[in-house]
């Protein structure tokens, strides 16, 4: 059994006759001299060319369940825990502010608040401040409502198969001496984790209608053509982008075929049955009434959204590290297997994101800004401008050899492609986390 090969190429130049001449697993009748050094045969138009190969066959001591080894060693450790020293760093600075968050300023407010007689509390109401102001406007519906539920749901698909399928892989069911395991898998959990997409944005919707789920059906079906929607233009444009080149790096057609199949026939189905399962289920009651007539938000020194948008960098920086080896294993050829390292900083940064929206969104209510909604989607999602911006950068000075525009394009597209799907899956993690923080702050506040 073959544990290991090498090899060697090299130019000759052979007699064409001599060639037909050999038989099937025959042998050259002149002697063959390889120096890989030279080019001994400069080739021209419509000349015959030989082709020939030689095998020696060595023994060897490596036994065959250690084949893989030379391969799979992993190369920088040192780097891999610098990494995941870096996130905990990170983690435990945001977990000291949410600490500070939630047992001093407003486990502080709310026992004040509670202490109160009732015409004391009318008193305070006129000097409170801060988040206690838009208690009646906190759980106003948002601008956008079913795009909203739409990118939750396709976040929770992306999220949950990015984490089933790491896991297989870290515990050793993925191997690279099965090619496309890895593809395959994360295609399979995708489209089983339908059901759970369905689910997690009715369920949303739901809850921001006050459990009125009417229209469950159209937040379904539009969940399930969202992301795949995306993925599907960027995937035909760069497509026919490689036709027209004549490249034979192009999809077939056969295969565009059967993906649109799995999607219509598998994802499709499953995510109407996880939004009928949603449906059903009861929406999460909201703990304080809403005014008809909205709060006027104060003015702001500065803009809320720069503030949003440089949210990303903290997640960023607890994931450049691992995305450096993650972009050589796609683009320079490189194999990856440190599954183990990628997992923990997976989990890593979904802690960095849910820490991240909880204190920005904490710090939005308390200059009595209460459309949180869409900005705790976007505060850990934006992570995925600053992974684009590492890509152009990457493209720049790691990828000199790239050649063309076409190569460049196809670099970016799929680019693309990969911050949209973070993006979604990081945006989940924060609304999520807010949503649960806001629920929790404004169920311990009483009032009329």
């Amino acid at each position: 059994m073959v544990v290991g090969f090498e090899v060697v190429p090299c130019s000759i130049k052979h007699n064409p006759e001599d060639a037909r001449a050999v038989k099937m697993y025959g042998r050259f009748p002149s002697k063959i001299k390889c120096d890989p050094s030279t080019v001994s045969m400069s080739i021209k138009e419509n000349e015959p060319i030989v082709y020939t190969y030689e095998v020696s066959f060595v023994e060897s001591d490596i036994k065959w369940p250690s084949r893989w080894d030379a391969y799979l060693k992993m190369e920088g450790a040192k780097v891999h825990w610098f990494s995941i020293l870096n996130s905990l760093m990170v983690i435990a600075f945001l977990a000291g502010i949410v600490f500070v968050i939630l047992l001093r300023t407003v486990r502080r407010d709310l026992t004040r608040y509670e202490e109160l007689d009732s015409e004391a509390q009318a008193q305070m109401n006129e000097e409170l401040s801060g988040w206690k102001l838009v208690v009646s406007d906190v759980f106003r519906a948002p601008s956008n409502p079913m795009l909203l539920c739409m990118m939750v749901g396709d976040g929770v698909q992306i999220l949950g198969m990015a984490v089933v399928t790491i896991l297989f892989a870290a515990l050793g069911f993925m191997s690279p001496a099965s090619r496309g395991t890895l593809i395959t898998g994360m295609l399979f959990f995708y489209l089983v984790l339908g059901i759970l997409a369905g689910y997690a944005s009715v369920r949303v919707w739901k809850t921001i209608r006050c459990g009125d789920h009417s229209g469950w059906v159209g937040v379904s079906w539009r969940t399930a053509c969202f992301f795949p929607g995306i993925a599907f233009l960027i995937l035909t444009t760069l497509n026919f982008l490689l036709w027209g080149s004549q490249s034979t790096g192009a999809i077939p057609f056969s295969l565009f075929v059967v993906l649109i199949l799995l999607w219509f026939c598998i994802s499709v189905p499953l995510t109407l049955v996880g939004g009928f399962l949603g449906a059903k289920a009861p929406h999460i009651e909201y703990p304080v009434r809403t005014n008809q007539i909205p709060r006027e938000i104060p003015a702001q020194k500065y803009p809320s959204w720069l503030l949003v948008l440089g949210a990303g960098t903290l997640p960023f920086g607890t994931l450049f590290i691992e995305l450096f080896f993650i972009m050589s294993s796609i683009w320079m050829g490189r194999v990856y297997y440190v599954f183990g390292f990628l997992f923990i900083v997976m989990l890593l940064l979904v802690i960095v994101c849910a820490e991240v929206s909880l204190v920005l969104t904490y710090m939005h209510l308390c200059v009595e800004d209460w459309k949180w909604w869409w900005k705790s989607f976007f505060s850990s999602g934006s992570v995925a401008i600053y992974i684009f911006l590492y890509s152009i950068n990457y493209l720049v000075f790691d990828l000199k050899s790239l050649s063309g525009p076409v190569s460049a394009t196809l670099y970016l597209g799929y680019s693309l492609f990969m911050v949209i799907a973070i993006m979604l899956a990081t945006g989940t993690v924060g609304f999520i986390s807010s949503f649960c923080f806001v629920h929790y702050l404004f169920s311990s506040v009483k009032a009329d």
